[in-house]
Parts: structure tokens; C-alpha cells; sequence
């Protein structure tokens, strides 16, 4: 029995080093899958507008009142296509080595989808996008930290609770900006789904 449990020990940790070793292949190779589609043309095209999570992310991207051009439309459909081999990355990465990761990626994934066709099909503002973005990119984090806090990367905590902050800034903005217009769109989250409605 004590022959079985010394075995089974050195098995165990490599079974943890492969499956961490994996992980960091992952995020290396998701990470540069991303990087690679918004270092395209289309996608610094849309950089100047759309929310990254970076250091060229301004309030005034979370108060632009318009929607995308036909150009930048055209531009988000191909990069959401070439990030499409970045999420089965980290899709399959995690169904290998972290299954318990998997569904909260797949409902960011669906929400980032649902904030896509609405910018795609010129039906919200790209900073009603933005904001959108910020809020699916928060409940992902606080939804994977419940049950892993070690799991959410401290950087991306950072970046998101700078976000928030922005966010909350301008809100005040945002309620000066929409007493002035003639139309405007709500949208809020059910479940996974978008449902914006417009008010004049």
C-alpha cells in the first residue's frame, strides 16, 4: 500500500506540472492569437474606437455616441473571425486541464458575441459597445474568482477595476449627453442575452 501511495505521489505532481506547463502554452498561444488579429489593419482600425483593456482605452471611447462606419463594421466582422481560433484555444485548453472554466468562458464568449452583432449591425453606439464590454468582462471575472480567486490574473483585475472606474467617472457624462439627444438606447443583460430597446 505504501509502495502504491510513493508512486502515485511523483505521478500526481507530474500530472500538475504538465497541466501547468499546458496552461502557460495556452495563454501564450491565445495571447498571441489575439494580439496577431488586432495587429491587422482592420483591427487598428478599430483599436481608435473600441475598448481593449489597455492603456489607450480613454473616457471619451465610453461616451461616443456614434455607431461604427460601414468600413468599421466591415472591419469588426474580420476581426471577430480571426479571433475565432483564439477562443478554441482557451476552450480547449480548458476542457483538457481546467474544465471548470470552461462554461464561464463560453458565456463571456456568448455576451462578447451579443455585444458583436448589435456594433456589426449598426444597432448601439460604439460606447454603449464599450460600456458593455466592461460590464461582460466583470461578471466573468467575478463569476471564475468565486470559486478561484487565484485564477483571475492580477494585471487583468488591475485593468478591470481601472475600467470600472472610468466607467463610473462617466456616467455623468453619459446622462448629460442623452438629455441632449432625441434617441436613445438602453440595453441590459438577460442572461447571456442582449435586449436593447430605443427611446425617444
Amino acid at each position: 500500500m505504501l509502495a502504491a501511495v510513493t508512486l502515485a505521489l511523483p505521478l500526481t505532481n507530474c500530472a500538475q506540472v504538465v497541466g501547468q506547463m499546458a496552461a502557460q502554452t495556452a495563454i501564450k498561444n491565445a495571447k498571441t492569437c489575439v494580439q496577431e488579429a488586432w495587429a491587422t489593419p482592420e483591427g487598428q482600425l478599430l483599436s481608435q474606437r473600441l475598448w481593449r483593456f489597455n492603456e489607450a482605452d480613454t473616457a471619451s471611447k465610453l461616451s461616443d455616441p456614434k455607431p461604427l462606419t460601414k468600413t468599421e463594421q466591415d472591419a469588426l466582422v474580420f476581426v471577430h473571425n480571426q479571433l475565432q481560433p483564439c477562443k478554441e484555444i482557451i476552450l480547449t485548453h480548458d476542457n483538457t486541464f481546467a474544465a471548470w472554466e470552461t462554461p464561464y468562458w463560453q458565456e463571456l464568449f456568448q455576451r462578447n458575441d451579443e455585444i458583436f452583432y448589435k456594433l456589426a449591425g449598426g444597432d448601439i453606439s460604439v460606447g454603449l459597445a464599450n460600456r458593455l464590454a466592461i460590464e461582460s468582462n466583470g461578471k466573468f471575472q467575478t463569476d471564475v474568482s468565486k470559486g478561484h480567486a487565484e485564477a483571475v490574473a492580477v494585471d487583468e483585475a488591475q485593468r478591470q477595476r481601472a475600467s470600472e472606474a472610468m466607467l463610473q467617472a462617466g456616467a455623468q457624462i453619459l446622462a448629460a449627453q442623452s438629455q441632449s439627444r432625441m434617441t436613445t438606447t438602453n440595453c441590459m443583460w438577460m442572461g447571456n442575452m442582449l435586449n436593447c430597446t430605443s427611446m425617444q
